[in-house]
Formats: structure tokens, sequence, C-alpha cells
């Protein structure tokens, strides 16, 4: 509310200013649908579009070249994280022999640094809100896409487990995309309708079956009820979702959905199957498959640990053994076992870097991000690979830059730069005051602004 009131004192652009923020609104927009639905690596594995996913970051690249300057005013505990993260992994890159896997593990670290620049250059405080509303557009459409292929399955590929999953193909990835957009859009919808677009999101989330993603929408909507977020009065929305829990553990869904889907001729859900089978038995030795085999590469990841615990075994370890075709699906046994003891800090150090005195984002939103990124990291070993995940880290970066923009840097003069203009170095100190623009009187500005804004934004008599 504070930025879009400020928003009327800041003084006016050139037109060329103007129509490059339009560009850059544009921009942001489509590069934030883009990445968040993963269709472009849906596009190239269907496949449908024979441009890598790849091509369509170095075009987003080319695109963003007249905004690169503001990668200078990344937050700096986001630029020490990417230089800690880089440097890390390239001294673990120098213990190994030059062999492919590693090069390419080394060249896909780099990407994802790069991803969270490009992203965080585009996300200016004038698309915020349009942005999050993108974001809403695309848990609506994944969720209809993934109750789609559930009727209909492997709609979308055939490469898909046999899960839900639409443009993500895997539906872990589904479950964790949904999640992002629900909790970065929610603030833009008001609060007495937002339990709505958790309820979308968690329909999206339940139909992928992704045991990590049902429970990190679970506790993270708990934390948004006693955050008051969702309800100031959270009775309102405890004792019916007691009584919901109460029905449904008396009629066994779980059962009847798992006799349904047994029903299936082709066993193209012989996957959800498997999970529902598994949630009624949870305690159970004979777990589906993905469970034991996420036991057995955890186990094997410990004994990588163990062998060189101070630092590691080199790049991309996990991707060579012979435990099994897949790496550790944990993101902390994936760090831990190439990097030794500095990869349990990479995850970690990601999530501070990004909430760290963030007061661009409300503060339920950054511990809920907090709370299930680090919980995914132990269901994902691709959490710092995944798109839609280094775009919400760029989001947030950009809100707390925005923030001390506005907190720093609102008296700006005709012939301020617009770099400085948008998104201007957090530490530099130049201007605390708003100038009033012609016709405004200070005490029309005082009406405006909040009470705790006044004294900090309100030219003195002095002015």
């Amino acid at each position: 509310m504070a930025i879009s009131i400020l928003n009327q004192f800041v003084k006016p652009k050139t037109r060329f200013q103007v129509l490059l923020d339009r560009y850059q609104y544009l921009l942001s927009i489509a590069a934030t649908f883009l990445f968040f639905s993963h269709l472009p690596d849906y596009l190239y594995t269907a496949p449908i579009i024979p441009v890598p996913p790849l091509a369509w970051i170095g075009a987003l690249t080319v695109l963003s070249l007249p905004f690169l300057k503001k990668a200078a005013n990344i937050p700096k505990p986001l630029l020490a994280w990417m230089i800690f993260y880089l440097l890390i992994s390239m001294l673990s890159l120098m213990t190994v022999s030059g062999d492919e896997l590693s090069f390419t593990d080394f060249r896909a670290k780099a990407l994802s640094v790069l991803f969270i620049v490009l992203m965080y250059v585009l996300y200016q405080q004038q698309s915020v809100r349009h942005i999050r509303y993108t974001m809403i557009a695309v848990v609506i459409l994944s969720t209809i896409n993934n109750l789609i292929e559930l009727l209909s399955p492997r709609l979308f590929s055939d490469l898909n487990v046999g899960r839900p999953a639409g443009f993500y193909i895997d539906p872990n990835q589904s479950g964790c995309a949904i999640f992002l957009g629900m909790l970065l859009g929610l603030p833009v919808i008001r609060k007495q309708y937002r339990w709505v677009l958790i309820l979308v999101a968690g329909i999206g989330i339940i139909t992928t079956f992704s045991r990590g993603a049902i429970l990190g929408w679970s506790i993270s909507t708990l934390i948004m009820v006693f955050g008051r977020m969702l309800s100031d009065k959270r009775r309102k929305i405890i004792v019916p979702a007691i009584l919901l829990i109460i029905f449904l553990a008396s009629i066994n869904p779980l059962k009847l959905l798992s006799d349904y889907f047994k029903g299936d001729p082709t066993g193209a859900n012989w996957d959800i199957v498997n999970r529902l089978e598994e949630f009624q038995n949870p305690t159970e030795t004979a777990k589906e498959d993905s469970a034991v085999s996420r036991q057995a590469v955890a186990a094997g990841a410990m004994v990588l640990f163990s062998n060189h615990p101070f630092w590691g075994n080199g790049l991309a370890s996990t991707r060579k053994w012979m435990v099994a075709d897949i790496s550790t699906h944990n993101m902390y046994l994936y760090y831990m076992a190439d990097n030794g003891i500095l990869g349990i800090l990479f995850l970690p150090g990601a999530i501070f870097a990004v909430v760290y005195r963030n007061k661009g984002e409300n503060v339920t939103v950054l511990i809920s991000f907090a709370v299930f990124i680090s919980l995914w990291g132990l269901f994902s070993h691709e959490v710092l690979a995944e798109r839609y995940t280094l775009a919400s880290f760029a989001f947030l970066a950009a809100m707390n830059t925005n923030e001390k923009w506005y907190l720093k840097h609102a008296n700006q003069s005709d012939s301020t730069s617009r770099s400085q203009r948008l998104l201007p170095p957090a530490g530099d100190r130049r201007g605390s005051q708003l100038s009033l623009p012609p016709g405004r009187t200070k005490q029309e500005a005082q009406r405006l602004l909040p009470p705790a804004l006044n004294q900090k934004f309100i030219p003195t008599d002095r002015d």
C-alpha cells in the first residue's frame, strides 16, 4: 500500500523511459509465465518445438540487455551467496578429473546463477502486482492440466511416470511450482478470498500425489492461518478443517481412490495406486518403488560423504555412482556428497540471502517460503536448478531492493538515471524524503501516507 501511495510523489519520467518501462513490464510478465509454467522445457521434451530451454534463456538475455546494468544492484547477501556457491563449486570441479558430467554440472550451476540475475533485473516495482497475477494464472492453468491428465493419463507426455504433471512432466516439479506460484501470488488477493487460491493450489498439488508438495502445502497453510494472513478469526477456518478431517477419516477416501485406479485396464495410473497404498500403510516395510529407491540413494550419498567429509567427492559424484540410475533426491545429501561439509550451507544460504531483512514482502510469505524450500530440499536435488524456483528467489530479492529504493531514493531529480529510479544500489544513502509534485501540499501528503511514513517521507518546512 505504501509503495502505491509513494508512486504519486515520484517525479515523472521522460517518454523514452516510460516506453522502456513498458517494454520491461511486458518482458517480465512473459518471462514469468514461460518459466513458471515450465513451457519451454515441455515444448522441447514433448517434442513440439525443437528449441532447447537454453535457447529461451539466451533470447531472454538478449532482450534484457537494456537493463543488465541493474545487476550491480543485487542485494549484498544474495551476491555473497552466488560468489560462495560458484567458488566452492569451482574448487570441487578441480578435485575431479575433467569428465563431461562434472563440467556439465558446473555449467548448470553457473546457468542457475545467471538466470537469477536475469530475472532479478526484469522484476521492477511497476510490474510486481501483475507478475503476481501471472503466477496465479499459472497455478490455475497447472491445476486444470493436472485434473485433465488425471482423467486422461499421459496426455501431455509419454515420459510421465504415472501421475498427473501437466507441462512439468515430473509430478514433483508440478507440485512445487504450483505451491510457489500460489504463495507469491497470494498477497494481491483480498484476505477473505485467499482461501480460494489456496484450495485451488491444494487440488492441483494433491493430484500430483507428491509427498513433499502435499506436506509443504499443509504446513505452510497452517503458518498462513496462524500468521493471520487468511483470516482475522482463525477459528472460522480451524473448526471446519477439523470437521473435514474427521469426515475424511471416516470414509477412508484413500481406499476408495485406490480401488478406483486399480480398475484402470491400461495401468497408466500405476504410480497413483502405489502412492495411495503407501499413504494408507505408511509404517509397513514394503513400500512403493520410489520410497525404496530414495532410501538406497540416501544411504549411498551418506557413504560418499563419510569417505570425504571435508572437501567432498567432486562435482556430479552422485551422478556417476553405481547405486542407482538417479541422484540423491535430497538437496542436502547431494551437496554434501559433492562439496563436503560446506555443501550443507548452499540451500540454507540461498534462502537466507532473499529472506534476511526483506521488508518488501509479507513476513508470513517469507516464513512460508523458507519453511517450504527447506523442506523441499529433503525431497528433491534440483531445488537450485529448476527455473520456477530460481525465479522465486529472484522475485523476493527484487522485492527487497524495491522496498529499499522507496525508503532511500524516493526524492528523485529529473536528471536521475533510469537505473537509479528502478533499482538503485541498496547501500546508497542519497535522498530520504519525497519531493511534492506541483499542486500537492504537505497536508495532502500527510493524509495520503500511513502515519508511520509521514515523518520519513514528508518534507519539513525547511525544505
